[in-house]
């Protein structure tokens, strides 16, 4: 039988194992049921690789230990019962329109399920309190996070932080040599692979200024310049990329990252909201309904 989660938690990572720690991903994948019986020795005789090399492979899972891993994928199989999220696998052309959406719908559902293991609540509260030693909030992405990075900055602009945005890339590059230590920047790649984000991380490092890299690759040289990673781990399909997959993550985490800003100092985040609103309201129509309007 199946355990999706543990499925889903080593494939989303497999791209980043060595020859050897394959060797035990695949092994796991072929035999979920008996993990939970199993000791770390164990498991080491049957696949005939070291202990040291599973404990790095469970601690780039994202575990604390095999004994942490194995409480986790126990503790999340119960999500594998239902048969509704399961069934979310690659849209065929022979799907109804109705099928495809729910398709989509599960797949997203299934992703927000199991991005709560992800998350870690130091690299929160660490970026949290970078935040909160900041006066200006900066977002940059480049391609398909470029949506990401410009929808953060909307729902940012409504805190007390003076936010920006920019969407050409030579100006992002222009702007980001400006930075200073009392800027936060938030830098946003799924791929960790983009070069021209790669060189926007390298001047933003330059600056003194904190940067906070939002990835699905944890391992990619932008990583190791970033003041903190947060990691977002998403499953590719036929039709549906990973990225596009992972983009209702981000939002997501930057919905976490908001709301925790706005509750540190709720007298002022409440001030700023009621500017905002203030301001808006003056571009909306004013029409008054009687009970016969309608």
């Amino acid at each position: 039988m199946s355990n999706h989660y543990l499925e889903s938690t080593i494939k989303r990572n497999y791209r980043f194992f060595s020859d050897t720690e394959k060797k035990v991903a695949d092994y796991l994948l072929k035999n979920p049921d008996d993990l939970v019986n199993k000791t770390i020795a164990n498991l080491s005789d049957e696949t005939s690789v070291s202990q040291a090399t599973i404990f790095k492979l469970v601690k780039k899972l994202g575990f604390k230990g095999f004994q942490d891993f194995k409480i986790n994928v126990a503790s999340n199989s119960s999500n594998d019962s239902d048969p509704a999220l399961i069934a979310y696998n690659d849209i065929t052309p022979e799907d109804s329109s109705y099928e495809i959406a729910v398709k989509v719908i599960n797949s997203n559902i299934l992703a927000l399920q199991n991005l709560p293991a992800q998350l870690d609540q130091a690299k929160l509260d660490n970026s949290l309190e970078r935040i909160y030693q900041s006066k200006f909030l900066h977002f940059f992405g480049i391609g398909g996070s470029s949506v990401i990075a410009y929808d953060a900055y909307q729902k940012f602009t409504r805190t007390n932080y003076r936010c920006d945005y920019i969407s050409d890339y030579h100006l992002q590059l222009m702007a980001a040599t400006k930075l200073t230590k009392e800027d936060t920047a938030f830098v946003f790649s799924h791929s960790g692979q983009s070069l021209e984000t790669l060189k926007l991380a390298k001047i933003i490092a330059k600056t003194g200024a904190t940067l906070i890299f939002l990835t699905g690759n944890p391992y990619s040289e932008i990583a190791s310049l970033a003041d903190e990673t947060l990691t977002v781990y998403s499953e590719e399909s036929k039709y549906r990329t990973e990225s596009l997959t992972a983009r209702i993550l981000y939002l997501t985490l930057m919905d976490t990252l908001y709301i925790n800003l706005m509750l540190h100092d709720e007298r002022k985040g409440q001030e700023a909201i009621k500017k905002i609103r203030n301001a808006l309201s003056e571009s909306k129509t004013r029409k008054a309904y009687s009970k016969d309007s309608f």
